[in-house]
């Protein structure tokens, strides 16, 4: 197949193909979710939003209709003649980032491909092609989508994974890319799914972006859409034949002409608010406050049950927890209250 648009215009498939044009899922998903949020951006403006609905539902539709293969559980791409393309991709990601589907459906395709080691769960994941696939290719020294763990994939993936609340298995992801940005030295397109190492280019953005995304997650202070400041108390794991990233991060931003700062430790994480000391917490969940810093709740970040307290300020016995993995609390008249607890999606190996 030819990889570039006929005649330079991206709208014309080369015409002698006996293959283009796709239909992309992916693209589907994508032009899905847009019509979804152009409905609720409609209804809150207070103009009709039934259209764009009504286009959103025939998009997924068309999508599962043509696009989906109930057999394999995944999506593929349709050739010019009709057929699925069998080529277990990680447009898988896209579309899932693309909020297709229910948590159950989420969580089949994390025991299914994404979180199985012959698929697409590699040492540092994602492989950009299904491990199992006999065109698997694990070399990143060129622009390649044929199994190399891309940057441009990986930027996505967060949200495929918050939108279910499968938070835990993203710090699986996380993680050991971390560990492999900590010793990249330019900002390449890919890394080895083996060995972490970066491949083709020099300075790609979304790596850049992906590093910055990354971090924050992990270990930093990330504003997010809903009006949360989430303050996420975990260490780099030293993945690399035990080599420490750092027993000790810190990270600071401002926030509607706040300053904020999250210290982790080993066992204890600390919250500043222009420089005073608002939080300490144990290490192992992710402490959720409003923009102003006022606490609203918490989550737990590790597979192992986190017990403690969070004392809010720099005195007091402090407010008692237990979190499970990917556990929801939330802060109410003083207290904590569970208000989701879906558990966690393990690993496979088949």
């Amino acid at each position: 197949m030819p990889d570039t648009p006929h005649l330079d215009d991206p709208a014309l498939p080369y015409p002698d193909s006996p293959l283009v044009p796709f239909l992309a899922p992916d693209l589907t998903a994508s032009v899905y979710c847009s019509r979804r949020y152009l409905a609720l951006m409609a209804r809150e403006l207070g103009l009709p939003h039934e259209p764009w609905q009504e286009k959103a539902e025939a998009s997924f539709a068309s999508l599962m209709k043509h696009c989906f293969e109930e057999e394999d559980h995944f999506f593929y791409d349709v050739d010019k003649q009709g057929r699925h393309v069998k080529v277990q991709s990680d447009v898988l990601l896209r579309v899932m980032a693309s909020e297709v589907g229910d948590r159950d459906f989420f969580d089949r395709m994390l025991r299914l491909y994404l979180l199985n080691t012959s698929k697409f769960f590699a040492k540092y994941p994602f492989t950009s092609l299904a491990m199992d696939d006999p065109r698997f290719d694990p070399f990143a020294s060129y622009n390649t989508w044929a199994g190399a763990t891309n940057f441009l994939s990986l930027i996505r993936a967060p949200h495929a994974f918050e939108h279910h609340g499968r938070y835990v298995e993203l710090t699986w992801v996380l993680q050991p890319i971390v560990s492999a940005m900590a010793r990249m030295t330019r900002f390449g397109q890919v890394l080895s799914p083996w060995t972490g190492k970066e491949g083709f280019a020099e300075s790609y953005s979304p790596s850049l972006l992906c590093m910055l995304d990354y971090v924050e997650r992990l270990s930093g202070i990330l504003p997010t859409t809903s009006g949360e400041l989430w303050f996420t108390g975990l260490l780099p794991y030293p993945f690399d034949h035990g080599e420490k990233l750092a027993e000790r991060t810190a990270y600071s931003r401002k926030v509607d002409g706040k300053s904020f700062e999250l210290l982790n430790g080993e066992e204890e994480c600390r919250v500043y608010i222009d420089g005073k000391l608002a939080f300490r917490f144990p290490a192992g969940i992710r402490l959720i406050t409003d923009r102003a810093g006022q606490l609203t709740g918490l989550i737990g970040m590790s597979a192992r049950r986190i017990e403690g307290a969070i004392q809010i300020g720099g005195a007091g016995e402090g407010i008692p927890f237990g979190a499970d993995g990917n556990e929801e609390l939330a802060f109410e008249a003083g207290a904590f209250r569970s208000v989701s607890a879906p558990g966690i999606v393990y690993p496979t190996y088949r």
